[in-house]
């Protein structure tokens, strides 16, 4: 069961990666016809970036079975964010949705894996377009701010949470066969609390759905206190 699970967990979470190289091939060759060298590198370049993510999923995701912090550093919240819409790119340019974003300008820093975390923005942002591909005016809104906690919510106004109990079990799905494995959220949820955030789902009164990640700061008074307490006892940093 273990193996099969875990066997499941890698091809879900490669399969958006696979997706956007074979989107950036196509263009890459597109422009190589044309003549267009410098356009075609940057390409070349988002594929290479692509290969190393699909290298790092494959070794994050034995964090399902244990944690794992020690690969957490401080990181702008921000940035993950946007690298995430930028692997997304070619799939939204391929949809109709309104997609609306809300950035809180300045810096939002937490202690994390920026390549997880960008996994779970991902994940959630592949599920609110699954779920809006049969509504007559799709939309998807993302923010991203900080007040006491670091916050990342995603709405959508498509059909809503029918298993709202157990979304974060592994393989549940409301999709159709082919079409989902069930381990998005599962695995999102896993990285989130590693992280020691919360991830939860909700119906609007309205039609659609909301997910929430929140996330503590990163405190450096921490880091600080930490490396103090090794030079008194004696230890090296």
């Amino acid at each position: 069961a273990a193996l099969g699970e875990m066997s499941a967990a890698i091809s879900h979470e490669l399969n958006q990666p696979l997706a956007a190289m074979k989107t950036y091939l196509a263009g890459a060759s597109l422009l190589l016809k044309r003549n267009r060298p410098n356009e075609t590198i940057t390409a070349l370049m988002r594929i290479d970036d692509l290969i190393q993510r699909m290298g790092g999923i494959t070794k994050q995701l034995k964090s399902f079975a244990r944690k794992n912090t020690e690969s957490f550093v401080p990181i702008n919240f921000n940035e993950a964010f946007l690298s995430a819409i930028s692997i997304m790119e070619p799939q939204l340019k391929q949809t109709k949705v309104k997609i609306e974003t809300f950035i809180q300008p300045e810096p939002i820093i937490i202690m994390a894996d920026q390549q997880r975390l960008e996994q779970v923005i991902i994940n959630l942002l592949r599920n609110a377009l699954d779920a809006v591909m049969e509504v007559e005016k799709p939309e998807i809104k993302m923010s991203l701010y900080k007040d006491e906690s670091a916050i990342f919510l995603i709405t959508d106004n498509g059909r809503g949470i029918s298993n709202l109990e157990t979304i974060f079990e592994p393989f549940q799905t409301t999709k159709g066969l082919g079409k989902g494995l069930g381990l998005g959220l599962a695995i999102s949820s896993n990285i989130i609390s590693e992280l020691g955030g919360v991830l939860k789902g909700k119906n609007l009164s309205s039609n659609g759905a909301e997910f929430k990640i929140t996330l503590p700061l990163f405190d450096p008074s921490k880091i600080t206190i930490r490396a103090t307490e090794n030079s008194n006892s004696g230890i090296e940093s």
